[in-house]
């Protein structure tokens, strides 16, 4: 008596319905998974991220560019009291 067993090689397949028509191909949906986000949802969410982090940096220039202007120090008019033009 030879005995056998089963050995799973390999990941299990797993299929996750998106949609169910009521066709073969189409027609009314019978049902629609609400957790699935489609590939192209995925790229424009890590566009949107990555152009904020863009417009953060320009809002952060300016604004830095602002707070250099404003500590600007002006120059003394008493600093060329004792330059010494000829020498």
């Amino acid at each position: 008596s030879v005995e056998s067993n089963l050995v799973e090689i390999g990941p299990r397949f797993v299929l996750n319905p998106i949609r169910i028509f009521a066709g073969s191909m189409g027609g009314p949906t019978l049902y629609e998974n609400p957790e699935y986000i489609s590939p192209n949802e995925i790229r424009r969410a890590l566009r949107k991220r990555a152009s904020s982090s863009y417009a953060h940096r320009v809002v952060s220039k300016k604004l830095r560019g602002e707070r250099q202007e404003a500590s600007k120090v002006e120059p003394n008019p008493l600093d060329k009291v004792f330059h010494d033009e000829g020498h």
